[in-house]
C-alpha cells in the first residue's frame, strides 16, 4: 500500500514494499544469536526530510518521520507516520489487511491567500490494503509489488474515499546496498476533491479566488526511489526522494493553477534498526 496523506505518508517515508522487504531481508551477517526471525521482529526508521505545506502547495515545510515494520504471531504491523496497517499476511505473496489513518487537514497555511480559505480539520479514514509480491522477479535478489488501497473518511471531514494503485520494484544490488523505484496512480471521490481543491464562495469572498468545484476522478500520478545501506548488522541508512504531479478538477483549481503548483517534490533521509 501507498499511502499519500500526511508527513510520512505522502512521500518522506519509505514506501511500504521497502519497509516490508528490508525488515524482511537483511544481510546473512555472521552471527552466533539464535535466529530472531521466528518471533518478534522488524524494521524501525527514523528521520526527516521536507514536503509541500499542502496538496498543491510550494512552499515546503521540514517534518519528521517514522516507519515501522513489524512481525509477530503470524501478522504483520506496518506503521507509517499517521498511517497504521494490520498485514494478515505478511510472509505469503498475496497480502492484505485493514488500515487506520489520520489526515493531518489545512490549517495556518503559510500561503497567505489559501490560508483564507475555510478551514479543514483532521480527518480519521479507515480502510485497507491488497498487494501481490512476486519474489525473483528478472533477478534473484529483486522483488517486484502490485498493490492497491481504498480509505473512507468516518470522522465527516471529507465524507469520501480516496485510493491508489501502486508498482514497485526493488533490488538488492549488494549485500548492503538495496535499490527501488516505485509508481502510483490516486484516486478521489467528489466529497475529498472538493474538500481540498475546492473554493467555497465565502472561501472565494475572503482569498480573492475563484470559486471552485471539484470533482472526483484520478488526482495524480506519483514516481519514487528508494535506497537503503546497511552500515551494520542492525543499523542502517535510507533515502527516499518522490515527484508527483497533480491531475484532472486537482491541477486545476485555483489553489493549485493561481497560488501552488501541480508539481510536489518530497525527500527523506532516516536511519534505521532491525531487530
Amino acid at each position: 500500500m501507498v499511502p499519500l496523506s500526511a508527513w510520512a505518508a505522502t512521500g518522506c517515508a519509505v514506501a511500504p514494499a521497502f519497509a516490508a522487504d528490508l525488515a524482511q531481508e537483511q544481510p546473512d551477517w555472521p552471527t552466533e544469536e539464535p535466529d530472531e526471525k521466528d518471533g518478534f521482529h522488524g524494521l524501525v526508521i527514523v528521520g526527516g526530510g521536507a514536503m509541500p505545506d499542502y496538496e498543491g502547495a510550494t512552499e515546503y515545510a521540514a517534518m519528521p518521520f517514522f516507519n515501522a515494520n513489524l512481525e509477530a504471531f503470524g501478522l504483520g504491523l506496518e506503521i507509517e507516520g499517521p498511517e497504521a496497517a494490520l498485514n494478515l499476511r505478511p510472509d505469503a505473496a498475496f497480502q492484505f489487511g485493514p488500515a487506520i489513518r489520520y489526515d493531518m487537514g489545512r490549517d495556518g497555511a503559510s500561503n497567505k491567500v489559501v490560508d483564507r480559505l475555510d478551514k479543514i480539520d483532521g480527518a480519521f479514514e479507515v480502510g485497507g490494503f491488497a498487494a501481490y509480491q512476486f519474489n525473483a522477479f528478472l533477478m534473484q535478489s529483486a522483488v517486484f509489488e502490485i498493490s492497491a488501497e481504498l480509505m473512507a473518511d468516518i470522522s465527516g471531514v471529507h465524507e469520501g474515499v480516496s485510493g491508489s494503485v501502486s508498482a514497485s520494484y526493488m533490488v538488492a544490488a549488494t549485500e548492503r546496498l538495496r535499490l527501488g523505484a516505485d509508481v502510483s496512480l490516486g484516486l478521489a471521490s467528489d466529497g475529498y476533491m472538493d474538500t481540498y481543491f475546492g473554493v467555497t464562495t465565502a472561501g472565494a469572498n475572503r482569498s480573492g479566488l475563484a470559486a471552485y468545484t471539484a470533482a472526483g476522478g484520478v488526482k495524480d500520478v506519483s514516481l519514487g526511489v528508494t535506497a537503503s545501506y546497511n552500515v551494520t548488522e542492525r543499523w542502517g541508512i535510507v533515502g527516499r526522494a518522490s515527484y508527483s504531479r497533480l491531475l484532472g478538477d486537482a491541477a486545476d483549481s485555483p489553489i493549485v493553477k493561481k497560488e501552488g503548483s501541480p508539481d510536489q517534490f518530497m525527500g527523506g533521509l532516516g536511519i534505521s534498526y532491525s531487530f
